[in-house]
């Protein structure tokens, strides 16, 4: 028997009549679904407010707590005309637990409709994507293709991925929640120090800025996003910036169900923003089941950027720097980067990418057509200084060795040249190298192609890497993949000149000359001339690609000037031109580099006579690459030029 109070005796068989008179486990279902609708809408409210996941945790804690006694108060308590009143103390003709029963079947059937609609709802309505015409396509490198003509080919390059591995993940850009514009430049220093961060983690694989940048200010369902990038994670969050304090907020989401693994909301002072940035790291790391040692630690803490005004100007000089690069150098935008990137140093001496990003302004004016021989040394003298302090406090060894390859390159000396590409090469980070895209000509072509795979795995929505898989395609003599790997590039950056022109040399090195010419005629980019002239150099019509040649040399800016001359002199046999013009690079502080990156895109053979250019000559030798390259494109003009030479 179970016992209740004196008034109320209940044997074990009309026990269980009791429980469904009282209404006890129609009471229960009640609860278990109204509780589950107020965590959907307390997970939606809280993410809106920027509230941490701890208070989600209270309300669930509190909900849970609420059960057993809302279980009790029905078995205790039963309503009547004259309301609740003690189960005890009810006269049973005046009771309402049938009506009462009824109310609450309606009840529960309504929320159980609700609840239905809401999962229904969240599984099969994705969230609205951005509307931004010219963001990618997110198509993303989780989609494969077939492989190219060889068929045998597991090329990333040649668009086959592997699923994403559980320790991947991509840091979206902060959402600047501030009214004031301008804290967007804070916001996006703060991602990226935080994705910078994570990217030194060797267990994880960490998407590149280049790429997962690209869905700033864009309403776009994570799973989208994480299948365009190729990851299991997405870390997101929003700043709130109010004069020298922040509001942090930070959520890491396991794409494939939306599931929150951690979230956090941080309320602090700009004096102590770096320990924002390590915490949310070392959160997300412990998150995703990796625990970092206190060398790993130490090293994070080393790196990181501690002043707030730092990282402001340099986001503001990237955005520069960017829209100098947009299409033909501006070097009025790159001088204003540039300075943005000096202000950036003064506050953070040990800024190692600030310093590496400024070297380009003073790599352009070493070798672009109008400035004076004393120039072009202050220009390489601050160059080799920019490198140095970059090498000096790069953030790991993967690092500083892209970094070396820049600086040897502009140097006089190549003889260690190998040595530090097969270095670079070998770096299993994602850190975008600048000139180690010339080692092709120095015989680090497979090397090369196996870098841009590793790239395109965990950047793939940056045009180059596809890019420089093409190019490396070619040097190998595989022409059908090089178009295919150039045709997955234009999937995310539709019309990109270079990747056309990739197509495009291609077909030529395919033997589809005339393929060539209709496709280089069908391009709406800028470089359709530039396309079509070298189509029609293949096709040997060399009055038509010279007429070509000089429309675009006369358009040209100041900087590609001299480098399209070059190429379009050897192409379509103005022998004497190329030779001039290769001399013309040979006495320039950074010349040969220059020569180098000609010979790579001509894929001629040898574009100038090495006599021409003695100092380049002097330093292949000194490299060990074997001259003349070998001819990758055949154009009749050259080789006439060249048999009479």
């Amino acid at each position: 028997m179970i016992w209740t109070d004196p008034g109320s005796r209940i044997t074990t068989m009309s026990f269980f009549e009791e429980l469904k008179r009282r209404h006890v486990v129609k009471t229960a279902l009640l609860y278990g679904v109204s509780s589950w609708l107020i965590l959907q809408v307390a997970d939606l409210l809280f993410d809106l407010m920027g509230l941490p996941g701890a208070w989600l945790r209270l309300v669930l804690a509190l909900l849970l707590l609420g059960f057993p006694l809302m279980l009790i108060f029905s078995w205790v308590y039963e309503m009547t005309p004259e309301g609740l009143k003690r189960d005890k103390d009810v006269d049973r003709s005046r009771s309402m637990t049938g009506e009462a029963g009824h109310k609450i079947n309606r009840l529960i059937a309504v929320l159980l409709i609700v609840a239905i609609a809401t999962v229904v709802i969240d599984r099969l309505i994705p969230e609205q994507a951005g509307t931004d015409s010219e963001a990618p396509e997110l198509d993303g490198p989780a989609v494969a293709e077939e492989a190219g003509a060889s068929g045998d080919s597991s090329s990333v390059a040649a668009g086959k991925f592997a699923p994403p591995p559980s320790r991947s993940i991509a840091v979206l850009p902060f959402a600047n929640m501030s009214r004031d514009p301008d804290n967007e430049f804070f916001a996006d220093g703060l991602s990226e120090e935080i994705l910078n961060f994570l990217a030194d983690v060797p267990d994880l694989q960490v998407t590149a800025r280049t790429s997962s940048f690209q869905f700033k200010g864009r309403n776009v369902d994570i799973r989208e996003v994480a299948d365009a990038l190729g990851v299991a994670n997405v870390l997101e969050g929003s700043v709130r910036r109010d004069g020298d304090r922040a509001r942090i907020t930070a959520q890491l989401i396991r794409a494939a169900d939306g599931y929150h693994l951690w979230s956090e909301a941080y309320d602090r002072t700009l004096d102590n923003i770096f320990e924002v940035q390590t915490d949310i790291a070392d959160s997300v790391t412990r998150a995703l089941g990796v625990v970092l040692d206190e060398r790993q630690r130490e090293r994070m803490l080393e790196a990181g950027v501690r002043d707030v005004e730092a990282f402001i100007y340099f986001q503001r000089g990237l955005r520069r720097f960017f829209e100098a690069h947009a299409n033909e150098i501006d070097m009025d935008m790159l001088g204003e980067s540039a300075e943005l990137f000096t202000k950036a140093i003064e506050l953070e001496p040990r800024f190692a990418a600030a310093y590496h990003m400024r070297s380009d302004y003073s790599a352009h004016i070493m070798t672009m057509d109008g400035p004076t021989g004393e120039e072009r040394q202050a220009a390489a003298r601050r160059h080799a200084e920019d490198l140095d302090q970059a090498i000096r406090y790069a953030r790991n060894p993967h690092a500083r060795a892209l970094i070396e390859v820049d600086m040897v390159l502009a140097s006089t000396n190549w003889r260690a040249l190998p040595e530090h590409i097969e270095a670079a090469l070998a770096s299993p980070t994602c850190d975008q190298g600048t000139w180690v895209e010339v080692a092709p000509v120095f015989g680090f072509a497979e090397q090369t192609l196996a870098r841009a795979e590793r790239m395109i795995v965990c950047d793939p929505l940056n045009f180059y890497n596809h890019y420089e898989a093409a190019m490396s395609l070619m040097v190998l003599r595989r022409p059908e993949e090089a178009m295919q790997a150039a045709r997955r590039g234009l999937e995310v950056a539709p019309d990109h000149p270079f990747l056309e022109l990739a197509v495009v040399r291609s077909l030529i090195a395919q033997g589809r000359r005339d393929d060539a010419l209709e496709y280089a005629e069908a391009i709406t980019a800028d470089n359709r001339d530039l396309a079509t002239a070298v189509s029609l150099a293949a096709l040997g019509e060399i009055e038509r690609a010279s007429a070509l040649a000089a429309e675009i040399i006369a358009r040209s800016g100041p900087w590609y000037r001299n480098f399209m001359v070059l190429n379009l002199a050897a192409i379509t046999g103005d022998r004497e031109r190329a030779d001039e013009t290769a001399a013309w690079f040979d006495g320039l502080p950074g010349g040969p580099l220059m020569l180098a990156g000609i010979v790579l895109e001509c894929g001629c053979g040898a574009p100038f006579e090495l006599d021409a250019a003695p100092t380049f000559g002097q330093l292949i030798a000194e490299a060990g690459v074997d001259w003349p390259p070998p001819v990758l494109l055949d154009y009749p003009a050259m080789r006439a030029a060249l048999a009479q030479d």
